[in-house]
């Protein structure tokens, strides 16, 4: 097993020349913001269980300032490869700062929110090595419960009338597989970026994450990209984690209009004008109903004018198109 050194930089924009030339099996990158102690369990279990290959992690923190990850962290585990952003630059962006540093042949974005219980990524590594045509691969992930009861890790490209119908309440949200078969081997359209495995000659064709998307569908995009290169996307049930999930919820002020913002760039970039259009006009519909609902609660006493005027708010920043990262 490789460690790589610690290192701390307040910019980031460095060359992987700075780093040492000899490759390893396997770059691990992880972003964390305000999670001193899950990025922390995140490092340890990957300690713990990973055997069999050589590797380095990345942590790239961005921006924390609600604990001391920036001092702690490089101190408890002096083998990670530590990058301090000065501010929030994203989860793509502070993705792609760690990837650039890399030296394996297989690169992971593995979210600071997992927790490893066996030795997952030496085995998919062994995988990958037995799957030439695969360029990037997803494993089981499981809920951090008493059952550790399945959690979805892939799913199918959206379709973007089903999408608008869904916001509509005519029909479910689409892109969901309602009842996967966790057992089965298989490709699929994208997994998750909790856990992707990127081959390194894939990674190369098809670029970085796209820093358009501050966060979500940054993963569904780059699978989406892969495959239209010609790559193999899979998920393999031969590996089990735990992915806790939410780690930055607390810290986000709205996490499922920062959702609803990315998606709208991904249909925008990746469907027709079309289709992007009818997506924001039935996500306005739905937001203006919403807030219809807060006025009326407010005009019988029955709801605070600040939860108005936040409702009122959130539906401006959508409306105006600001930039995906407003709300984080």
């Amino acid at each position: 097993m490789l460690h790589a050194g610690s290192m701390t930089t307040p910019d980031a924009r460095v060359s992987s020349a700075d780093a040492p030339a000899q490759a390893v099996d396997l770059s691990i990158v992880l972003v964390t913001w305000n999670a001193l102690d899950v990025t922390s369990d995140a490092l340890a279990s990957i300690e713990k269980f990973t055997a069999g290959i050589s590797y380095e992690v990345f942590v790239v923190d961005n921006g924390t300032t609600k604990d001391q990850t920036t001092t702690v962290l490089p101190e408890r585990f002096p083998w990670v490869r530590f990058i301090a952003n000065p501010d929030n630059r994203g989860f793509s962006k502070a993705n792609n700062q760690g990837v650039r540093r890399a030296r394996g042949r297989y690169i992971i974005l593995l979210n600071n929110d997992t927790i490893q219980i066996e030795n997952a990524l030496g085995m998919a590594v062994e995988y990958m090595d037995q799957h030439p045509d695969v360029g990037a691969l997803g494993i089981t992930h499981l809920n951090n419960d008493a059952g550790r009861s399945y959690q979805p890790s892939f799913f199918d490209f959206p379709h973007p009338w089903a999408d608008v119908r869904a916001l509509l309440g005519v029909s479910k949200q689409q892109g969901v597989n309602a009842a996967p078969d966790y057992s089965a081997e298989k490709d699929v359209d994208w997994v998750v970026g909790s856990f992707l495995l990127m081959r390194r000659s894939c990674y190369e064709e098809v670029g970085e994450l796209d820093e358009r998307f501050f966060i979500f569908d940054e993963d569904m995009d780059w699978c989406f990209r892969a495959q239209k290169a010609g790559w193999k996307v899979r998920y393999w049930p031969g590996a089990k984690m735990i992915h806790v999930g939410s780690a930055a919820r607390p810290f986000m002020k709205d996490k499922t209009f920062i959702h609803f913002r990315s998606h709208l760039s991904y249909l925008k970039k990746n469907h027709s004008r079309a289709e992007a259009l009818s997506y924001y006009a039935a996500m306005a519909v739905r937001l203006s109903l919403a807030t219809g609902k807060y006025a009326a609660k407010a005009l019988v006493g029955q709801s605070e004018p600040g939860e108005l005027r936040e409702r009122l708010h959130r539906e401006r920043q959508f409306l105006s198109l600001r930039s995906g990262r407003t709300g984080a």
